[in-house]
């Protein structure tokens, strides 16, 4: 009768067990959607509650997870102690037989269940893990508390979801498994940098702003935009750093189609709508959220000294996310172009980031973000066609200018051969060896 018993109390435990495993993968699985839909269809306000307080009733049903893998563990042991008379055999027994099916009954099959039908298991279980939930009480509760005070600093077991970090190397490790195409992939991690990436990094610059003068006529106007292709442009007074307003296609073409052959065209700068003022240092992810709150898809990015930085468009913050969105007035220009042999003609906007990645090379500068800007700097002075410099390992030559500034647009970079570089350690060695001057010294 004791046998039978005790096969009875195991298999009870293990079932039930198995039930708690699934009803766990169902609850960390079931979407919001379908917990609505399960909400909506029970019975009673057992799902109501669980919904409610989720962490307590999922401390509850971890617990009796557990306890009810321990307990059919104990009465295996127990009828194999009572066939075998061996308590070390026994005990040896009940580990290996308790593994297997543990391992297949508990952890894979229902973990597996509950995640193709998490509504449905969720929806029928819902009474009884509430009903186990009130009778532990608080003790799950203390006892996460007794364990994040053995780790102190650690994330609370039910808080611990994936940090930004390995939410980042489970999109690689899925891109690199076929799981999500690479563009998707690429996506994620956009959204991911979106947040840290501030309007100075996609701003037009100051000297790349196509702007009005006060007092122009519509027609002047219009054909600016004909020719540019854009439909917003400032209307500055003197300079860039007194604009007026923004003057739309939209409204430049109403008035031109409503005014007669012989009335009076009003100024540009009569159509300019108010200015957006953004600072340079602002997230792009805060400004995104108040230019579509207020409707709005053109901002002027201030410097700290209140001058004008740039330009920065709804355009610009979303090519963040989904990449280069090219329409019909665009021309688009790859920003680097291999030349062949290691070498490449880059835009001078390009981003230092940029080009040590075609390099393979780590390129930091605090003082300046562009190849054009870094450049500037190594050279000393304003740089001209045919102004060489070498950066990092990486040789940058300016190759042409371009724009009413006659600033350099586009520089050819390419590696610098290490065969060159130690020749000329070598030369310096011989130079101070013939000056009588060791190597050492000299330094």
């Amino acid at each position: 009768m004791t046998p039978l018993l005790l096969v009875g109390m195991a298999l009870a435990f293990l079932g039930t067990a198995a039930l708690l495993t699934a009803a766990e993968a169902a609850f960390t699985f079931l979407s919001r959607h379908d917990a609505e839909d399960a909400l909506l269809k029970s019975r009673g306000n057992a799902m109501k509650r669980i919904l409610a307080q989720p962490v307590a009733h999922i401390r509850a049903l971890r617990f009796w997870r557990v306890w009810f893998e321990m307990a059919s563990a104990v009465a295996v042991a127990v009828l194999l102690h009572s066939l075998l008379d061996n308590v070390w055999l026994a005990g040896l027994a009940a580990t290996g037989i308790m593994a297997l099916l543990g391992f297949v009954i508990v952890g894979v099959s229902p973990r597996q269940l509950g995640r193709l039908h998490s509504a449905a298991v969720v929806r029928s279980t819902a009474p009884l893990i509430r009903y186990l939930t009130w009778v532990l009480g608080p003790i799950p509760g203390w006892l996460v508390a007794l364990g994040s005070a053995a780790a102190p600093g650690a994330p609370a077991g039910d808080d611990a979801f994936f940090s930004e970090q390995e939410f980042r190397e489970l999109v690689d490790r899925a891109s690199e498994s076929d799981m999500i195409e690479d563009t998707e992939a690429e996506m994620i991690q956009s959204v991911f940098d979106f947040g840290d990436t501030l309007v100075r990094a996609v701003m037009v610059p100051r000297t790349d702003i196509l702007s009005i003068d006060a007092g122009s006529s519509l027609r002047r106007a219009m054909s600016m935009f004909l020719r540019s292709g854009y439909s917003r442009i400032p209307v500055i007074r003197d300079n860039t750093d007194q604009i007026l307003g923004i003057v739309y296609l939209k409204d430049v073409a109403a008035t031109l189609h409503e005014l007669g052959p012989d009335d009076e065209q009003p100024p540009v700068e009569a159509l300019a709508r108010e200015v957006r003022y953004v600072p340079e240092s602002k997230p792009v992810s805060d400004l995104l959220r108040e230019l579509q709150k207020e409707s709005t898809h053109v901002a002027i990015v201030i410097d700290e000294y209140g001058g004008t930085a740039g330009l920065v468009t709804l355009e610009d913050l979303i090519e963040e996310i989904v990449g280069e969105i090219v329409d019909e007035y665009d021309t688009e220009s790859a920003e680097a172009v291999a030349l062949g042999g290691g070498s490449y003609r880059v835009s001078a906007r390009m981003s230092i980031d940029d080009l040590g990645e075609l390099f393979d090379i780590e390129l930091d500068d605090d003082e300046v973000d562009t190849v054009g800007g870094l450049l500037a700097k190594a050279l000393g002075r304003v740089p001209i066609v045919g102004s060489r410099v070498e950066v990092g390992g990486i040789s940058l030559l300016a190759e042409r200018l371009e724009g009413r500034r006659n600033r350099v647009s586009h520089i050819i970079a390419s590696a610098v051969p290490k065969a060159d570089t130690d020749l000329e350690d070598l030369l310096d060695e011989a130079k101070a060896t013939q000056q009588g001057v060791p190597r050492e010294q000299e330094k």
